[in-house]
């Protein structure tokens, strides 16, 4: 193609933009290979491609509410109003005290499970280090919990629970429970 302009040859055939077939002339109305159309006769419109459709415009303006945002969205925008209604009373007030000794409860679990692991890792390595195998005595985290926690109706605290949790795991570890124990006559 250098080369025929170079050395003053006649310019190329054009050809169709879509299947590449060399056109008789450049004013080609529709390529006669593909039949594809290079060369539109007249501008038609196209409500909504290629012009704008006036009367959907104007349905979507009369048709359309106001667009309600998220209270987090307005929040962050700055548009939210301040007559919101407040939070009923007692929503925030803290959990009643059954709700509070099943939390106490399912903590304490989970505390247990996780030093029984570690122990079990700890054993582990020093089976590997010893060579001899270690055996860890088996412990209930729901008994060990449900044993430190105080009567329904006493208070609730986390650290006197989780210190009473301790001493029942380690009275477990030893082989004895407090329900085995006769109390004196």
């Amino acid at each position: 193609m250098l080369d025929d302009a170079m050395t003053g040859a006649s310019a190329p055939l054009p050809r169709c933009m879509w299947c590449s077939a060399e056109l008789p002339s450049a004013s080609e109305v529709a390529c006669p290979s593909c039949g594809a159309t290079l060369i539109e006769e007249a501008e038609s419109q196209v409500p909504g491609v290629t012009a704008i459709d006036a009367e959907a415009i104007i349905r979507n303006a009369r048709d359309a509410k106001p667009k309600q945002r998220s209270r987090l969205m307005s929040w962050i925008s700055g548009e939210y109003s301040e007559d919101e209604k407040p939070a009923p009373p007692g929503s925030l007030s803290p959990p009643p005290p059954a709700v509070r000794r099943e939390m106490l409860r399912l903590e304490l679990e989970a505390r247990v499970a996780n030093l029984q692991a570690e122990a079990g890792a700890i054993a582990a390595e020093a089976a590997v280090d010893s060579g001899t195998p270690i055996e860890l005595p088996e412990v209930d985290p729901t008994v060990v919990a449900e044993a430190a926690l105080p009567a329904e109706n006493g208070s609730v605290d986390a650290e006197d629970a989780a210190t009473e949790a301790a001493s029942v795991a380690a009275e477990s570890s030893r082989g004895s429970s407090p329900e085995d124990e006769v109390p004196p006559a």
